[in-house]
Parts: structure tokens; C-alpha cells; sequence
């Protein structure tokens, strides 16, 4: 008796703490029930229960079970120790009411005694109200909703009758159902009780314990011993529970919870489950990790998880395996399917140039389109670079990612010695110590979704600004990855010395497109005092509009027309500005003869120019202010297809499970496609008299034929994979095709440089372009193969690569190479002095399961330069990863130590 009464009162401290009213729902005081004891013997057990005559229902003060006085099940044997009798307080009652009182339940009747491994015949079964049938070890329970009443009304008011179960036997879909090795009642129905692989299940929730209780008036249920408990995705365990089934709400005791929706594992003496996936606990360890040793954790004296899987915690030690390393007064931390606000991980690194780096991110999820990042990027030897990005997604249309820089740098250059060494080919000075880098990419539509808006932004204070601050999360490598991957478009290279800003509009009809540009270009020779700024000769397009008229057939005739015209007017601080309209219509023919087609075309260009004054030009340039080109455009196409399928002689894998996973070829097509091409573009020599803005005012004379073959290998692959079905899988056959292999050769001929009579004393006619191979192959994900060559006929050697192989086995690594090689060339139409050979290989490692050792390495073979060195070892574990990374460049070394915590509120 001692123990029991010494049981209550900790439990009733303990549901005092979680007793307060919660501001995120309603308040429910939970009811504390104490677990039955067994008697000194463990043979025999009384029950004994009277009514109350209070409107509110009171438990017995112990439980008494005979196999015969309950649902019996054949074979089944009864549990070795009974429980006896003792005291219990109990209130329950319905929601948002208190029942603080208790009593002492006076014996009504003793039922037979219940002795281990026999059978009882003597007690009566117990009889269930209407609305509740007995089916041997299964009952099914008829629960409604309750109605809600003030807290005065509710303590007066009877609990809802349960509702009726069908004749079958089968529940309803709004129904419980009791399964248990044994089940009995009281016989006024007060509660039901099971024993024994006792389950409450609907649908796909499901209670599960050694002892299930469950009160009719409150729809209250206890569970004692290996209660395990799946819930809309969460799973609990402990060693009890409490829940009102209406709405899940309770509390556990020595209680492990695995939240679902944020993949959130934590354990806790005393839980409180107050909302769906949201709990309140105390003295808890809290982690992402799976298994019983979790590798890192977080434990804290006070908790709480909401519905978004937001994790706050109180008094927070940081774990590694069960060692404390960190300790933090509050901490929050991120889950659930929706973006939430907080601080990111550090990067941390060090480096000759920025010294030792620390940089802290915040994230702020402004709403479910926006959102910001902050970053605090502390490098003790150039000082505090401070950063924001912005991004946004109003509809599936729109995007945007916007990002901003700033340092103050304790570090410049006056002078061109007093750079790196790497940063003195340009024969620029960095004097300036304000230095900022400003980027964007957006997408969307202005005025209406037809009306199609591209915004590219790129502008820096310096031209060794990229060059310096290359890695990391707001460098020039990150920025760039996550614009070619988001958008599409790339930006100039971190040594350029020009930086692109352009606004595009554009629209499109059935038959006419019209597009406009307004394009901005930064030169970074003409800033800090480099170049006089009003001597800056850099032209800008301000702006650009293109008019197309699509490939259309001419209305009775056999003819298809198209129109390609563009208004462009030309701004610079210093020059020539202008405005100029080049409009190109043509005409073709298409012929088709038997296998072969023939499509043969004509244009007229005509450039016009509108100039108000001359400024910088060549003293070949006319003083007319409005000059004129115009020239014809001819030429043809020709082309054809043929193919053939070569059977493998394997028919369709069939949809069984010993094929799930399984694949083969089933035949494999071969498709020829030779080509060839005649342009001819007679520009005439007086454009040498036209203004200079780009390259379309100084054209080349074309009279050129280029031939082609193309070779295309498709595969068909039959293949089974599991589906879902329901709660289940099913094999499904399905078949892809897939171009594998695709070779192209190609070479041209210069009809001009046959018959060329000038400077033949220093450079011999070479009409034949070099011939062109491109390779691709990718038969399967473990292989990727891209080539293109170039090979000189006259100098019998390749002048121009462009390789690139990836080969990758799964559980064992990677293997990368690249080759790009440009051979120096003195020909009459083209000179290239530099030689160029860039090698870069690279491999990832998986030494074993969980360490990844990673290498790249580029080298200038013709410069006898290393470009980067780096290698990197990485330990990923299923909830976190360390990856230690060095680097060394010309320009820089460092050391970089990333540590993530993986599937911590991961979906």
C-alpha cells in the first residue's frame, strides 16, 4: 500500500509540470492510473467494483480477470501473475474538465479465482452495452465524437451512447477494434479491459500493449507494459500510456517517440502529447539518428515539438556519441515538410590569404514563396564579409535568387607589385577596400504571363574580388552551380574582366515573336583609377529589340517565308554611339526527292545605321550619318535518314518478383543521317566605312560547304520494377528507349580559300577546315563519355580537344577525366600563339561503407603549372557527415572542415 500511495504521488507531481495550460492547443488534464500489482503468491486475483453514485464514473480499486469471466480464447493460455487488488485514483472525464476528486471503491462482487495455467468456469461473462458486441478475443467499439460543453456543463451532462455496430461484425470506418488473448468488462459497462497482446486498431493506427483499459463514458484508454503505438506516422513506445481516442491526446511514461514527419527521434521520462505530432517533454535526448547508440544527440532539461516538426529545446548540451561538446540556454531546430527559420551549420576553414574562417549563416523563411539568408563571413586576416541572398517563387512561372556581398578589406593593392603574384597578369592595381560583388537570376513574366521577364544581374567592385574569394557557401563557385542549376544560364568567369547585367522581355504569337534586351556591361580596366572612367570605349546595348517572323508557308505557293529583324541603339562613355536596324528576310523551297530532301534558300540583308556623331573611329570609317549594307544570302540543305533494327533476340522480361530490378536489351536501332550544307554571304568591303559596335558591323564573306555524318544507336530496353499498390508492391514490365551512342564527323570546304591569291608567299590555301569528331556515350549510369576533336588534314596531326570521361560503380567510387588541348596555329584564317593543354582527373573513393576519400587534380601540361590540388575525406554516417577538405591553388591553400547533421527534420 505504501508503494502504491508513493507511486501516485510522483505521478501526480510529475502531470502537475505538463498540467499547465498550453497556448498552442487546448488544455487536457490528463489522468494518472496506477499500474496493477501482482499479490505476494502470483496465483490468485479479486476484483471488486461498485457503482458511484456521483454523475461521474469511477474505476475499481483493483482488476480481477478469470478466463471464464471474459472472452475466452481456445488454446490460449492465462498470464501467470493476476493483479490484485489496491488503491487507484481516477479522474477522468471528458475534455476540458477536471475530475480532482477521488474514492475508495467499497467491493461489489469477487469474482472466481483465477489460478496460472487453468481455466475458470465459474464467473459469469461480463454483458456490453448496446452498441458493443463480443466476437471471442475481439470487441468492436462504437466511438463518436463528443460534444463540447462548458466546463459547469460538462460535469453534469452524461457521456454520447456509442454507436451501433453493424450486424456482421465488421467495424466501421470510424470504429475501433479490440483484439486481445483475453477480454472482459465490468457488468455495468463502466470500462472494458483486454489482456495480452492487447490492440486497439483503426485503420492504420493502431495502441499495442500487455494491458488495455478503456472507459465508455470518456473514451479514455491505459495502457501498461511494451505499449507501442502508431499514430498518423509517429510511432511511441513506453512502459504506459494514457490517451483520450477522440483526439490522441495524453501523456507517457519512460516513453521513446519516433516523429515521422520529421524523422525526430527523442526519449523521455514523462511525454506529453498535446496535438497531432506535437509532444512536450522533460530531461529528454533528442536526435536524428537511428538505433539505440545515436552518434550525436541533443539533451535537454525541457522540450517541445510542434505540428511543423519545429524542435525547441531548454538548457541544451550538444552530444558526440555521450560526450557533451556544446552547450546552448535555448535551442531550435528546423523539420517538417515546411521551411523554418534559424542558423544554419558553419563553414569553417583555414587559408593562407583569409586567414582562419568562420561563417555563420541565418535563414529566414520569410512564407512559403520567400525567403532570406544572412551570412556573417568572419576571415581574421581580411575582416568581416557580411552577406544577404533572397530568394522568392510567387508561382510555378516566377523565381528569383538575388544575392549581395560586402567587405571591408583590411588587405590592397595600390601598386600592381604589391598583388599576389597571380593577380599581376592583368597589370591592374586593387587600391580600393570597399569591395562588394552583387548577383541575380530571376524568371517571371511582366504584365502578363505571355510577356515573358529574364533578369541576369553581375556586377563587382574589383577585378580580383572573384579571383580571391572563389569557395564557400556565398562564393563565386557556389553562386555559379546554383544558377546553371536553378536557371539554366551561366555567368563570365571569375578573371573575366567584363561582368554582363541583361533584362530580357519577350513574346510569342502564332506566328511572329518579338524579343527585347537591355544589357549593361561592367569593364574592370576602367575602375579604381586604372583607366580615366570618361575614356571608357565599352559599348552598351540600351536597348535591343528583335522582331521574327516564324517559317511559314506563302499562300499558294510551294514557298515558306521568314523575317529575322533587330533594332539595337548603342551607348558609351566614349565613342562612336548610334542606332542601327538589320532586318534579313528569306525565302525556300522545300524539295523532297524520293529518300533525299532538298531545301534551297535566299535572304536579302540590309544594316542601316543612324549615327549623330562620330567619336574615336578609324580614319577609314565615312562621315555619312545614316550609311547602308546590303547584301544577298544563298544557299541550300540537303539531308536524308536511313536506319535499321538489329533484334537481340531477347523478348520482354514478364512482370513476376524474381524479375523486380531486372533489365535487358531487346534490340538495338542504327540511324544514318548524312548532311550537307552551302552558305554563301558575298559581304561587300565597303562595311570597313560602317561604325563599330559589335560584331555584326564587320561580317565575314562565306562561301563555304560543310558536310556531315551522323550515327545514332538507340537502344530498347525492356525492364520490371516494383509499384505501389494500396499498402503493398506489384511487379509492372515497362519499356525505354534511349540514344546511347551518337558519333558525328564533319569537315568544310572553303570554296574563297581555294582560289585565294593573297599572301600565298606566306601562307599555302588550306580550304579544308579540320575535321571534326564528337563523341557521345552513355549506355548505362556508370558511364559518360563526352569527345570532340579536332584533326588538321594539312598538319596530320589533332589541333583541338575536348574530352571527358566518368566511370561509376556503385558502393566503390568514381573515376573523372578531362582533357582540353588548343595546339598554336599560324594559318591566313586563323592564329592562335598560345598553347593550351589542361589535364584534370579526379576520384572518388569509398574506402569503406561510410569513409569516401575524394581527389581533383589540374594541371597546365604546356605550363608545366599545377592548377588545383585537393583531396578530401569524407565520414557519412545516417545522420551526419564530416568532410575534412584541402586545397591548394596558385592563388591560394587551405583547410575546410564541413560537419552537416543529415535527415534532422528531413521529410
Amino acid at each position: 500500500m505504501a508503494l502504491g500511495l508513493l507511486h501516485c504521488l510522483w505521478a501526480g507531481q510529475t502531470l502537475a509540470v505538463f498540467g499547465d495550460p498550453v497556448a498552442e492547443s487546448s488544455e487536457v488534464r490528463l489522468p494518472v492510473t496506477a499500474f496493477p500489482q501482482a499479490n505476494g503468491s502470483g496465483s490468485q486475483a479479486t476484483a471488486q467494483a461498485t457503482p458511484d453514485s456521483g454523475a461521474q464514473p469511477a474505476s475499481g480499486a483493483g482488476y480481477g480477470l478469470a478466463q471464464g469471466g471474459g472472452l475466452a480464447v481456445p488454446g490460449v493460455g492465462v498470464p501467470t501473475q493476476a493483479p490484485t487488488r489496491g488503491a487507484e485514483s481516477r479522474t477522468a472525464g471528458l475534455r476540458g474538465v477536471d475530475y480532482a476528486d477521488t474514492r475508495m471503491v467499497q467491493p461489489r462482487e469477487t469474482l472466481a479465482p483465477l489460478s496460472a495455467g487453468t481455466a475458470a468456469t465459474t464467473a459469469k461473462p461480463p454483458q456490453f452495452p448496446l452498441g458493443m458486441t463480443s466476437t471471442g478475443p475481439e470487441l468492436r467499439m462504437g466511438v463518436s465524437t463528443p460534444p463540447v460543453f462548458d466546463n459547469d456543463q460538462a460535469s453534469l451532462m452524461p457521456p454520447p451512447p456509442p454507436a451501433p455496430i453493424p450486424q456482421d461484425g465488421i467495424a466501421a470506418p470510424d470504429q475501433w477494434k479490440l483484439t486481445a488473448d483475453s477480454i472482459s468488462g465490468q457488468h455495468d459497462s463502466e470500462f472494458i479491459q483486454a489482456v495480452g497482446n492487447a490492440t486497439i486498431a483503426k485503420g492504420l493506427n493502431t495502441l499495442k500493449a500487455d494491458f488495455i483499459r478503456y472507459y465508455q463514458a470518456s473514451r479514455w484508454v491505459v495502457l501498461k507494459g511494451n505499449v507501442r503505438v502508431a499514430w498518423e506516422g509517429d510511432i511511441l513506445e513506453a512502459e504506459e500510456a494514457e490517451f483520450d481516442l477522440g483526439n490522441m491526446l495524453g501523456w507517457l511514461k519512460n516513453g521513446k517517440v519516433f516523429v515521422g514527419k520529421s524523422h525526430i527521434y527523442f526519449q523521455s521520462e514523462t511525454i506529453r502529447k498535446y496535438a497531432a505530432s506535437s509532444y512536450r517533454f522533460k530531461n529528454a535526448k533528442v536526435t536524428g539518428c537511428d538505433g539505440d547508440k545515436p552518434a550525436w544527440s541533443f539533451t535537454a532539461e525541457e522540450g517541445d515539438i510542434n505540428l511543423d516538426g519545429r524542435t525547441k529545446l531548454w538548457h541544451t548540451k550538444f552530444n558526440a556519441a555521450d560526450t557533451p561538446i556544446a552547450y546552448s540556454p535555448f535551442l531550435s531546430l528546423p523539420g517538417g515538410a515546411k521551411r523554418q527559420s534559424g542558423l544554419l551549420i558553419p563553414e569553417m576553414s583555414s587559408s593562407r590569404q583569409r586567414g582562419y574562417v568562420v561563417n555563420q549563416a541565418y535563414y529566414w523563411a520569410i512564407d512559403d514563396e520567400h525567403d532570406m539568408t544572412f551570412y556573417e563571413n568572419v576571415m581574421t586576416r581580411r575582416g568581416l564579409m557580411q552577406g544577404v541572398e533572397y530568394r522568392h517563387a510567387e508561382d510555378p512561372r516566377s523565381k528569383g535568387d538575388w544575392r549581395v556581398d560586402f567587405l571591408r578589406d583590411r588587405k590592397s593593392a595600390v601598386n600592381a607589385a604589391d598583388e599576389e603574384l597571380y593577380l599581376r597578369d592583368d597589370g591592374l592595381s586593387r587600391p580600393n577596400k570597399s569591395r562588394w560583388w552583387v548577383r541575380s537570376k530571376y524568371n517571371g513574366y511582366a504584365f502578363d504571363p505571355a510577356w515573358t521577364l529574364k533578369v541576369d544581374l553581375d556586377a563587382v567592385s574589383d577585378q580580383n574580388y572573384l579571383r580571391e574569394f572563389g569557395s564557400g557557401a556565398s562564393g563565386f563557385d557556389s553562386s555559379r552551380r546554383n544558377f546553371l542549376k536553378e536557371f539554366g544560364r551561366d555567368i563570365d568567369v571569375a578573371d573575366s574582366l567584363t561582368r554582363n547585367s541583361v533584362v530580357y522581355l519577350s513574346r510569342s504569337w502564332d506566328r511572329v515573336g518579338v524579343t527585347g534586351k537591355v544589357g549593361w556591361t561592367q569593364n574592370l580596366a576602367y575602375l579604381n583609377g586604372n583607366n580615366p572612367g570618361n575614356k571608357n570605349p565599352t559599348v552598351q546595348t540600351l536597348p535591343e529589340v528583335n522582331l521574327f517572323a516564324f517559317k511559314d508557308n506563302l499562300p499558294g505557293t510551294p514557298l515558306d517565308v521568314e523575317l529575322a529583324s533587330r533594332f539595337n541603339y548603342f551607348w558609351r562613355e566614349y565613342g562612336t554611339r548610334g542606332a542601327r536596324m538589320d532586318v534579313r528576310p528569306s525565302v525556300s523551297l522545300p524539295l523532297p526527292l524520293g529518300p533525299f530532301t532538298l531545301i534551297p534558300s535566299a535572304g536579302l540583308r540590309t544594316t542601316s545605321y543612324t549615327v549623330p556623331q562620330y567619336t574615336n573611329e578609324s580614319s577609314l570609317t565615312t562621315a555619312n550619318k545614316t550609311p547602308t549594307r546590303t547584301f544577298p544570302e544563298l544557299g541550300f540543305t540537303g539531308f536524308t535518314e536511313i536506319h535499321r533494327v538489329f533484334s537481340l533476340g531477347k523478348g520482354p522480361l514478364e512482370a513476376t518478383e524474381e524479375n523486380v530490378g531486372e533489365s535487358l536489351w531487346q534490340a538495338v536501332r542504327h540511324s544514318v543521317m548524312p548532311r550537307v550544307e552551302y552558305a554563301y554571304q558575298p559581304v561587300p568591303q565597303s562595311q570597313d566605312r560602317l561604325p563599330q559596335f559589335d560584331a555584326v558591323d564587320k561580317l565575314v564573306r562565306r562561301n563555304i560547304i560543310t558536310y556531315s555524318v551522323t550515327n545514332v544507336f538507340d537502344r530498347k530496353r525492356s525492364s520490371v520494377m516494383a509499384a505501389p499498390n494500396g499498402n503493398a508492391t506489384m511487379p509492372v514490365a515497362s519499356t525505354d528507349y534511349l540514344d546511347f551512342l551518337r558519333v558525328r564527323l564533319e569537315q568544310s570546304f572553303d570554296r574563297d580559300e581555294a582560289t585565294r591569291s593573297d599572301m600565298l608567299g606566306k601562307y599555302a590555301r588550306r580550304p579544308y577546315s579540320d575535321l571534326m569528331l564528337e563523341t557521345s556515350v552513355k549506355p548505362e549510369k556508370y558511364l559518360t563519355l563526352t569527345s570532340k576533336s579536332f584533326y588538321s588534314p594539312y598538319r596530320a596531326r589533332f589541333t583541338e580537344h575536348e574530352n571527358s570521361v566518368t566511370v561509376t560503380k556503385e558502393k566503390v567510387g568514381a573515376i573523372r577525366f578531362n582533357y582540353d588541348y588548343l595546339y598554336p596555329i599560324d594559318e591566313y584564317k586563323r592564329q592562335r600563339t598560345k598553347d593550351v593543354q589542361v589535364l584534370g582527373v579526379g576520384a572518388d573513393v569509398h574506402i569503406t561503407d561510410k569513409v569516401k576519400l575524394t581527389t581533383d587534380y589540374r594541371m597546365d601540361i604546356a605550363g608545366s603549372v599545377d592548377l588545383e590540388k585537393s583531396v578530401g575525406l569524407t565520414w557519412e554516417d545516417q545522420c551526419y557527415s564530416v568532410q575534412l577538405l584541402y586545397s591548394r591553388k596558385p592563388s591560394d591553400q587551405s583547410f575546410e572542415l564541413r560537419f552537416n547533421l543529415l535527415d534532422f527534420g528531413k521529410q
